[in-house]
């Protein structure tokens, strides 16, 4: 296991919200995003990961944070260099699968 990639959390919106993001690539290749989210989750909303391209042409996402820490498979083939910014966003359960527009914490790879 090595660590391929930091996040320092650079954008907040939520109140107090910290934590910190890292990729960890397995010796068999597989990479994970793991997060780190400090923060209150307000009733009726979730929160998702993703990765963004820098200019946010573009997004992935990761999957649903349940709770303050997750493990996230990045998909085979995708360039970090092209989605080098983890966000973690507030959802509503709308049935809207995009990116509601409220980032909790985001933050660029360090890598």
């Amino acid at each position: 296991l090595r660590i391929v990639g930091r996040v320092r959390w650079g954008y907040e919106t939520g109140p107090g919200a910290s934590g910190d993001a890292r990729v960890e690539e397995r010796p068999d290749g597989r990479r994970q995003v793991v997060v780190t989210v400090d923060a209150p989750v307000p009733d009726g909303t979730y929160r998702e990961v993703w990765l963004l391209a820098e200019d946010l042409s573009g997004l992935v996402s990761l999957g649903v944070l349940d709770g303050t820490e997750g493990r996230f498979d990045v998909p085979d083939g995708l360039d970090l260099a092209e989605f080098p910014v983890v966000d973690v966003s507030e959802e509503h359960f709308d049935g809207d699968p995009s990116h509601s527009g409220d980032s909790v914490v985001r933050g660029p790879l360090d890598v």
